[in-house]
């Protein structure tokens, strides 16, 4: 790829309407694809000009020095932790080091269930002539992935909320695929109510039936609201409390709109 196309890649992320920004930061990962040190990596390899790239993930955060398409090295963490390799620049010739940078980040943010970057000035590291080692290099470096497969839009939307959902039936073609939570209620409603309405919604329809979320507020005894997200041969029955509602939907027009 060269340089121009990782520029203009890096605007249409930046443009793209699903982008997510959070706390002044953008989001990179969110559970729903790779690893968190493999959007670190498509990071880099995005960055042309030098820039601090500040990833946050949880309580850490990771200032990496990045320039060329190669990262030049840890530039510093909070919290603070004494590390050899923070603030040494990487270099092909010390492998051990290398390796050393990968642990490191791995302790830091191997766990995270979400990640955002800021892309800030650049601060003094090293000399003018260390390159440091390109995203490329450090993927196969480090037996990385940085290719994203996108899952199916459900299952992104599943993913993307799953933290906001109570209970979760997910199922295709009668063959149930992921659950969590409680699933007791929502077990009935499948059994006693969803094939009744997917019978009486095709005779309401014409021809292809684009991706809905349908949505009950206060569906269940104790005030948690139901919805049924339909998607191709999908079909996932969700229990969430009300307070989420706005999330869902902004989340469902991203993925589906």
């Amino acid at each position: 790829m060269s340089d121009l196309n990782a520029l203009t890649r890096k605007l249409a992320a930046l443009t793209a309407g699903d982008t997510v920004f959070e706390a002044s930061g953008r989001v990179i990962f969110d559970g729903s694809d790779s690893a968190p040190v493999a959007a670190i990596l498509r990071e880099v390899d995005d960055t042309i000009l030098e820039r601090t790239l500040s990833f946050t993930a949880g309580k850490a955060t990771i200032n990496i020095i990045a320039a060329g398409r190669r990262m030049r090295g840890i530039e510093s963490v909070s919290p603070h932790r004494d590390d050899p390799m923070i603030g040494q620049m990487l270099s092909r010739e010390e492998p051990e080091g290398i390796q050393a940078v990968f642990d490191l980040l791995q302790d830091l943010c191997g766990d995270a269930q979400k990640m955002t970057v800021r892309s800030l000035a650049p601060e003094p590291f090293g000399n003018g002539g260390e390159r440091g080692i390109s995203a490329l290099g450090l993927s196969d470096l480090w037996n990385i992935e940085t290719e994203v497969v996108p899952k199916p839009p459900l299952e992104q939307f599943l993913t993307k909320n799953a933290s906001v959902f109570s209970s979760l039936l997910h199922v295709r073609k009668g063959e149930v695929l992921s659950t969590s939570g409680d699933i007791a209620a929502l077990q009935k409603i499948w059994s006693t109510q969803v094939q009744a309405f997917r019978e009486a919604h095709n005779k309401t329809v014409k021809g292809e039936v684009d991706a809905q979320l349908i949505c009950l507020d206060g569906a269940f005894d104790d005030g948690t609201s139901a919805a049924m997200a339909l998607y191709e041969k999908d079909i996932a029955l969700i229990a969430y409390e009300a307070e989420h509602f706005g999330t869902m939907q902004s989340s469902w027009q991203r993925i589906f709109a």
